[in-house]
């Protein structure tokens, strides 16, 4: 069962009117960013099939924390939870899911690109659009079965986030998500990409040697750089949160509705991060946004009439 006791906070209007509109703005800027991303990832002609299906994957997580959001930003508004008891165990149950997809589909991207840059050649029969397809529908199978456990220690309504999520476990269990959310997954892709890069810049200055500096090699070290952005920036989101969680065990210590709300929205707020990750490292995929963002809004392209000579 939800615990709903803590439905009521003490916030003046000005506070509840302003936390809405920041989740509302969240949110919104979660949905849009994401629907631009898989309408850049389709459109994109320099990235391998398997790539297009994972990066598509991550945006639907991600899209999917945005409409969350949205339907959160109601019970802020009210500053109660409106949906009930299953409303609540349904929204911590996706939420917990949600973040499994993020992790598995960032965990894919990196090992697609660690095969891309160490195996070029056994790449394209390896990494094939139905085997990222199978992939994703297995580790979403996976997300979801492994959420139940999670399920089991029950849901709280928490006021100051206005957001359901699971009621602080054991500390081992907090000790353990915290492992194997964060800390394995950094240390063994920093390591993984640590090697990888020496291998890919091997590889560029060889390409260099012979007059090609365009090459795919030099593509890969990007689309390398930019997923490695992604993965830290995920860690770094979601390490306060669990921080908290295993201080709050370790101590009997309750944190302050402010920094719930820091702690929790920092954590839904990643899922607006990787468009402009993406936009940051890889030109060609920043010229795709903008030519998709001037076709929609036609009002944002310069005008082409010259000035009038009198």
């Amino acid at each position: 069962m939800a615990d709903l006791s803590s439905n009521y906070t003490e916030l003046s209007p000005v506070l509840v009117a302003l936390r809405t509109c920041f989740i509302v703005l969240i949110g919104l800027l979660i949905v849009a960013g994401n629907i631009l991303s898989i309408s850049v990832t389709r459109r994109m002609t320099n990235l391998a099939d398997s790539t297009k299906v994972l990066m598509t994957m991550l945006a639907a997580s991600d899209l999917l924390v945005g409409l969350l959001s949205l339907v959160t930003s109601v019970a802020s508004g009210l500053n109660r939870w409106p949906y009930g008891d299953i409303g609540c165990t349904m929204a911590s149950y996706c939420m917990n899911t949600i973040l499994c997809m993020s992790l598995f589909s960032i965990i894919s991207l990196n090992v697609d690109r660690y095969i891309a840059i160490t195996k070029p050649y056994k790449f394209p029969v390896w990494c094939t659009k139905r085997r990222a397809i199978i992939l994703v529908l297995a580790t979403s199978i996976v997300s979801v079965l492994g959420s139940i456990p999670a399920y089991l220690i029950g849901t709280q309504y928490f006021a100051g986030p206005a957001l359901c999520y699971y009621r602080n476990g054991t500390n081992v269990l907090n000790i353990i998500a915290f492992l194997w959310c964060n800390i394995i997954p950094t240390l063994v892709m920093t390591g993984l990409y640590y090697r990888i890069i020496r291998i890919s810049r091997q590889h560029e200055l060889r390409e260099n040697r012979n007059q090609n500096a365009e090459n795919n090699v030099t593509r890969e070290h990007k689309a390398l750089k930019a997923f490695l952005v992604v993965m830290l920036t995920f860690s770094a989101c979601y390490i306060p949160f669990n921080l908290m969680h295993i201080v709050e065990r370790s101590t009997d210590w309750a944190s302050p509705d402010w920094l719930r709300f820091l702690t929790f929205w920092l954590l839904y707020s990643n899922s607006a991060f990787n468009v402009f990750i993406y936009c940051l490292f890889n030109q060609a995929y920043r010229q795709t946004a903008k030519k998709i963002i001037t076709e929609r809004l036609p009002c944002l392209k310069r005008s082409t009439v010259g000035p009038l000579n009198i």
